[in-house]
This record gives C-alpha cells, sequence and structure tokens, in this order.
C-alpha cells in the first residue's frame, strides 16, 4: 500500500504543467515568419457553414462591425498570421492528448486506490466524493478545450479578407475559449493539491497507523 500511495503521488505531479498559448501569435499579425504547415485547414460545404454559423453568432456576442480602416489593417496582415496560428494548432492537439493521458491515470489510480482501500475496510466515502468532483472539473476541461480547439479551427479556415470582421470575431472568441482552458486547467490543479493531495496524506497516516504493532508487549 505504501507503494502505491508513493506512486499515485508522481501521478499527481505531472497534473501541474501549465497550459502553453497559441492565440497571441494572431494578436500583432505584422509578423511574418513561416507560415507553412501540414495541418491542413480544407473544409467541406457543411463544415463551412457550421463555421459560419458560429462566426456570425460570435459576431453578434462580441459586437464586432470593423470600421473600415481596421478591416484594411487586418485585410493586409492576416493571412500570415493565419499561417503563424496554423503552425501551432498542433500544440493544441499535443496538449488535448498528453492531459487526456495524465487525467485519465489520476483517476484510475484514485479510483484503483479506493478500491484497494476498501478491501481493507477502510471508509472511502470522503475520496470516493473527490474522485466524483474530479472527474466533473477533467470533464469541463476536456469540453472548453474541444471548444478552444474549435475557434483556433475557424480562426485559421476562415476568410479573412473577404471576412475580417469574422476573422475578428473568431480571434476574440479563441482568447475568451483559451481563458476558459486555462482557468480549468488551474481548476484541477487547485482540487488535486488542495483537497485530494492533504486526504490522501490523510488516509495513508490513518492506514499506517492502523497496520503498525500495538505497544501492546514491546519492551521499555
Amino acid at each position: 500500500m505504501k507503494k502505491f500511495f508513493a506512486t499515485l503521488g508522481l501521478s499527481l505531479l505531472l497534473v501541474v504543467p501549465s497550459i502553453s498559448t497559441a492565440v497571441a501569435v494572431a494578436e500583432g499579425t505584422s509578423t511574418g515568419s513561416d507560415s507553412s504547415s501540414d495541418d491542413s485547414t480544407t473544409l467541406t460545404e457543411a463544415q463551412k457553414t457550421e463555421m459560419n454559423a458560429r462566426l456570425e453568432k460570435q459576431k453578434a456576442e462580441f459586437k464586432v462591425k470593423l470600421a473600415a480602416a481596421e478591416k484594411i489593417k487586418i485585410e493586409l496582415k492576416c493571412t500570415a498570421a493565419q499561417g503563424l496560428v496554423n503552425s501551432v494548432r498542433g500544440r493544441i492537439k499535443g496538449i488535448e492528448t498528453s492531459r487526456s493521458e495524465v487525467y485519465k491515470n489520476v483517476v484510475n489510480h484514485l479510483t484503483d486506490l479506493s478500491a484497494k482501500l476498501k478491501a481493507k475496510n477502510v471508509d472511502t466515502t470522503s475520496l470516493d466524493a473527490d474522485i466524483a468532483v474530479l472527474k466533473t472539473k477533467i470533464a469541463t476541461f476536456n469540453t472548453d478545450l474541444a471548444t478552444y480547439k474549435q475557434a483556433v479551427t475557424d480562426l485559421v479556415a476562415v476568410g479573412c479578407k473577404q471576412d475580417p470582421d469574422g476573422f475578428k470575431a473568431a480571434l476574440l472568441a479563441a482568447r475568451t475559449d483559451l481563458d476558459k482552458v486555462k482557468k480549468d486547467a488551474e481548476d484541477v490543479r487547485s482540487y488535486i493539491t488542495g483537497t485530494i493531495k492533504p486526504l490522501l496524506v490523510q488516509i495513508r497516516n490513518q492506514v499506517e497507523k492502523d497496520d503498525s504493532p500495538t505497544s501492546e508487549g514491546s519492551t521499555n
């Protein structure tokens, strides 16, 4: 059991890394570095229709109605910005894959621990409740990350010269969604470090106390 607690502790530490950003490169659209990417953004007609619907909704939500000068500025620089954003979209996919695996491992370890504790007649009511809350927080993170991915894809795929308002709306949406993802990741991390870890220490101490030999019969 001690070894299992130690292994679990290492798994929990893996949750600490922060979410990296992918939207910032589009904020200053004057950058002119390499815009190539193997990640295609070719959309089907159905996908274009869905994207346009999202963009119209975002234009209304963020009240985007650019002045002529702003449109010209975006039209001149947005293609280069889209290339830069596209080149970092793979980072989002990497985050999604790595975080999903880490969170899955943490939940699995905690669930396995709960089962082992039950087998030793240890009360796991608090641990099981914390696991349920953690799963909910992870589900929120996954949902918001998927939304962020979609927003970044729209930011890359929108015909920015034909629809600079749509490009601006997609940028604002991606920025907002990124903030949510960061908050979700911090929420998961804080819950693990501030709630679950202290509970595990408490449980471990109790298990070790119950497993230790009694003082009866010990020599003075």
